[in-house]
């Protein structure tokens, strides 16, 4: 059985591929530039409006899909990395707290490729669309807003550390796909996208990924610790 039979595929270049990408630039442009000359205060409040955004979008998602008829169990729970980061960034967002934000830009690290090669593992559907947009855009603008608005900066070390606590979500995810027979974390079947960096059939491009996913927390390591202070 294909675990990704309703998956719908953004072909890079596409119209839709170009639209994604453009909302993202955008969300990145209208946040950074409405914040710029803001206070503290003013830019926390800022961030309590992008959590609203998140908040609102993702139970919208749920209704939508209890609405017309489509909620799987398989597809609609929080199970994705992509799903724990949105709810991660809610939080951050209203409590900024530093481990909250941690594990949010690290994580986040992930959803460019949602960008580059996007998955809509939703359906092909206008709503579907642009849910996973604001989900996967807001979750890396979160990130960043954190870090070069709200002066959080991830502690030293700190990438190998969420590398490593990011493990524990594997297995408890695996037998969530065995109770569900679903592939969330895409732990029981490889993607469906036209990513190069996804290298091998089941189960060995889980661990290609893992030194992939390694380099990506790295990256973002030194972008948020090291730009930040220029």
């Amino acid at each position: 059985m294909d675990k990704n039979a309703l998956h719908h595929m953004v072909d890079i270049g596409s119209i839709q591929w170009i639209y994604l990408n453009a909302g993202l630039l955008i969300g990145f442009v209208l946040f950074f530039g409405v914040s710029w000359k803001m206070d503290e205060k003013r830019r926390i409040q800022i961030g309590y409006v992008m959590a609203a955004i998140l908040g609102a979008n993702f139970i919208a998602n749920q209704f939508f899909a209890i609405y017309t008829h489509t909620w799987d169990k398989a597809v609609h729970l929080p199970f994705h990395l992509c799903s724990f980061s949105e709810i991660l960034a809610m939080m951050m967002l209203v409590w900024r707290k530093q481990w909250t934000y941690e594990f949010l830009i690290f994580w986040s690290a992930g959803a460019i490729h949602s960008f580059l090669t996007p998955e809509v593992v939703s359906g092909g559907n206008l709503f579907n669309f642009w849910e996973y947009g604001i989900a996967h855009g807001m979750v890396i603008i979160a990130g960043f807003y954190a870090t070069f608005r709200l002066k959080m900066v991830p502690r030293k070390g700190s990438w190998l550390k969420i590398f490593w606590y990011t493990q524990l979500t594997l297995p408890v995810v695996g037998i969530f796909n065995w109770i569900l027979d679903a592939n969330y974390m895409f732990l029981a079947q490889r993607p469906n996208a036209n990513n190069p960096l996804i290298i091998g059939k089941w189960p060995w491009y889980i661990v290609s990924l893992e030194f992939v996913v390694l380099v990506h927390f790295y990256i973002f390591y030194w972008i948020h610790r090291t730009l930040v202070r220029k």
